[in-house]
């Protein structure tokens, strides 16, 4: 890499780092909505060696340019998430080649280190108003395996929606954290693609972040049953959130839950001052839950293309 600097993440490249994701994201047709606190929180629990499994590019001035992450699975999962991505003015000059075979070769480590008799797969994302990062997935041997929806609603234009008979709607408690992490699991064990994480490596990356909004989480109960919940999250957009995770409990699916818990957040959003929130979800979701969001104001923003390959 002339003319470039490699070295591993340090602990003050998470802003620089979340800078360059969401470049890389309007890109592809996205948001800006990356915080730092993001990337801290999967350097810190789900890298397992930042001098090893880590990354970063600056040019000449010291601009941090191009960054790759290599995440390892939850225990008992099968699927990296590779993080990574050049400056859109620096392409072309062979980095994002480099990087990425070099996450490649990483993951391999590790898949040979800790889990040989296992499967692994690597899995990259773009938005599909950037062929430039699908060319160069293509050409490593990704292919598409999924297909993914980022949605945005103004506060200003939030329903009414009552829940339905017998919930109500009530703000977030972090007392039942537990319950609620039995509760997500459930919801979403069957859905693709989702790998299931203790409550100690989940709570880290959801309730224990520091991009964590309790102040405008929400859950709906079913008499003393969590049977849906919202968790909301800060976004580098001014006056954007983001809604990281909607769920219901699978005996209230279909019901209206998850419909009355978003309108809800939604108003409360505004009220707070924020203008937008936006929310990502499976295309092919069996739920629903695409409409389910547009239903209450979400429209689509773009699409996501994962790509997988093996190990």
């Amino acid at each position: 890499m002339t003319d470039f600097s490699v070295r591993p993440y340090a602990a003050d490249d998470a802003a620089a780092v979340a800078e360059l994701i969401n470049l890389l994201s309007e890109a592809g047709g996205g948001h800006a909505g990356h915080v730092a606190a993001e990337i801290e929180d999967c350097v810190d629990n789900e890298v397992r060696d930042a001098a090893l499994d880590t990354r970063v590019v600056t040019d000449g001035a010291g601009r941090l340019v191009a960054v790759a992450l290599v995440p390892l699975p939850p225990e008992g999962g099968d699927r990296l998430e590779l993080i990574g991505g050049v400056h859109p003015d620096r392409r072309g000059a062979g980095l994002g080649r480099e990087l990425l075979a070099w996450q490649l070769e990483r993951a391999a480590a590790r898949h040979a280190e800790l889990a040989p008799d296992a499967p692994w797969q690597a899995q990259v994302i773009a938005g599909d108003g950037d062929p430039s990062p699908t060319r160069l997935y293509e050409r490593f041997g990704f292919t598409p395996s999924r297909y993914f929806l980022e949605m945005s609603a103004p506060t200003s234009e939030a329903p009414a929606v009552s829940p339905p008979p017998g919930v109500e709607l009530a703000p977030y408690d972090a007392a039942r954290d537990h319950e609620l992490h039995a509760v997500h699991t459930a919801a979403f064990r069957d859905l693709w693609g989702y790998q299931e994480r203790t409550f100690d490596a989940w709570a880290p990356l959801t309730v224990r972040s520091e991009a964590f909004l309790p102040e405008l989480s929400r859950f709906a109960l079913a008499g003393d049953e969590i049977a849906g919940y919202v968790l909301a999250y800060s976004s580098e957009t001014p006056g954007r959130i983001y809604i990281g995770q909607v769920g219901t409990a699978v005996s209230w699916r279909r019901k209206g839950v998850a419909g009355a818990l978003l309108a809800g957040v939604l108003g409360d959003a505004g009220r707070a001052g924020h203008t937008t929130a936006g929310l990502d979800t499976d295309a092919d979701n069996p739920t629903g839950a695409a409409g389910v969001y547009a239903k209450v104001g979400f429209v689509v923003d773009q699409r996501v293309v994962a790509f997988r390959r093996p190990v």
